[in-house]
């Protein structure tokens, strides 16, 4: 271990060109900013060690790659690190590229989903000095510790690099695979300090700031169409969670947003979290993502009662025949139970489906619509089926010649080339699936029901400003 410390700035690159399907294009407009969690649990880890780091939201901020680079810079860091969904890496690569054309001496890290899928691709491109493969709470120290080793850095599991850094021969790329962190509450809380956590914020929310919690890592259900980063379901225990949120109610944040998979797969746990809210007296709103077969009636009461307020479930079809397509087990009856009960307990609710999945065809999406008239939920999100990297459905589609390639792979190779999220058009074009999810997105948002409802829940005059927003996009786009 070299005594010096390393000196890095963690930056959330500026969302310019992020990959989508095609999807119509109010689906992802007027959302609001939340926290890139990933970057603040490393954050965090930076603080709690020997080593210095600032963190900067540049898409919170508004600025170009370049002003981005321009303000990491400043800082005087050894490392600039960043961290990239595959869909946003374009973004992470440009602010890449802007700090090395103005310092070429600075290291550039990406770590995140993108490169541990693809560890060598994205250590192989030419603004990155290294890639960061899987968690890096503990990992990444390890490699702060080891930065001034140019060879002993290189050896640090989730490290990927270029051949020259350590051993590897010609324009290959050495790594090492990392495995999974087995105790989760040993990481510290995320730095929400380090950050602008007054000034995030979603057009969901009836009070701002928001801010993300994630209680839960992996998730062991196996849909197809879905990447989870490790099927190994581990999560943080009820008095770890207290204490965040404990944290959370101090900074005068209001509302919370639980990203965790599958949020109530661990009843007792959650029984405990919410027994611990009521009992502790804290005064939060929250919402959570889960399944229909992961809840009960009773559960969700108490739920409501320890400040539940939303729940996302991903239903995905209203088809028998596409959820086991899916390898979604899900029992369609108990579907209609839990937004029953859900209305009961006044729990906003919000149904996920995808249209264009395998086998489906016109009868099925219409059995989708039927259900989504059925269940009536607060909100509906319709997505098309895309491939995503290393998910059995992406595996599947190249295959098959659905897809014309490996494309996400030829991707990674060059994130700033034209490219965006293949669909699975097994059964219909692409045009076809955005027609389709466009008029199911206005049908549901444009009923006199739905925009009654809404008013009626409006709590404040930034609420009815957001939804204003949200409404004018999907009526006239």
């Amino acid at each position: 271990m070299n005594g010096k410390r390393t000196r890095v700035v963690l930056v959330h690159p500026p969302l310019k060109n992020v990959i989508t399907a095609a999807t119509p294009d109010y689906v992802d407009e007027n959302r609001g900013h939340t926290p890139p969690m990933g970057l603040l649990y490393l954050q965090s880890a930076i603080e709690h060690s020997r080593h210095e780091s600032v963190f900067l939201d540049a898409d919170l901020e508004g600025w170009s790659h370049e002003e981005a680079a321009r303000r990491a810079l400043s800082y005087g860091p050894d490392i600039i690190g960043l961290q990239a969904m595959s869909f946003t890496m374009p973004d992470a690569y440009l602010v890449a590229k802007a700090a090395k054309a103005i310092d070429p001496e600075v290291a550039t890290v990406i770590g995140g989903p993108h490169p541990t899928i693809y560890p060598r691709e994205t250590a192989g491109l030419e603004a990155v000095d290294f890639a960061f493969a899987g968690e890096g709470e503990k990992n990444f120290i390890a490699f702060l510790d080891m930065f001034r080793d140019p060879v002993e850095r290189t050896k640090v599991p989730g490290v990927a690099c270029r051949a020259g850094e350590g051993e590897g021969e010609g324009g290959a790329t050495t790594f090492n695979p990392a495995g999974l962190l087995r105790d989760i509450d040993g990481v510290h809380y995320p730095a929400r300090r380090s950050s602008h956590y007054e000034r995030y914020s979603s057009v969901l929310a009836a009070h701002n700031p928001v801010t993300v919690m994630i209680t839960s890592r992996g998730c062991p259900f196996s849909c197809i169409f879905c990447n989870r980063m490790g099927r190994q379901y581990r999560y943080h225990s009820a008095g770890y969670v207290l204490g965040e949120i404990e944290e959370i109610i101090g900074l005068g944040i209001k509302e919370v947003f639980i990203h965790d998979d599958t949020f109530t797969l661990n009843r007792k746990r959650v029984v405990d979290i919410c027994e611990g809210i009521i009992s502790r007296g804290y005064r939060v709103s929250w919402e959570a993502r889960t399944r229909a077969d992961c809840v009960d009636e009773e559960l969700l009461s108490l739920m409501k009662r320890a400040g539940c307020t939303r729940l996302s479930f991903g239903v995905e079809s209203g088809s028998e025949k596409v959820l086991k397509r899916m390898n979604k087990d899900m029992d369609l009856k108990r579907v209609e139970d839990v937004f029953r009960w859900c209305r009961k307990e006044g729990i906003t609710t919000l149904a996920d489906f995808i249209f264009g999945n395998m086998d489906e065809e016109a009868d099925d999406m219409e059995k989708t619509l039927d259900l989504v008239k059925r269940i009536n939920p607060d909100y509906v999100q319709y997505s098309i089926l895309s491939p995503y990297p290393d998910t059995p459905l992406y595996k599947l589609g190249v295959e098959k010649g659905i897809l014309p390639g490996d494309v996400w792979a030829e991707f990674a190779t060059d994130p700033l080339k034209k490219f965006s999220g293949p669909l699975w058009t097994q059964n219909f074009t692409e045009e076809e699936l955005v027609r389709i999810t466009a008029r199911a997105y206005r049908a549901f948002y444009t009923r006199p029901s739905f925009i009654f409802r809404q008013l009626r829940k409006i709590s404040s005059l930034e609420q009815f400003k957001n939804m204003a927003r949200a409404a004018t996009t999907i009526l006239f786009s």
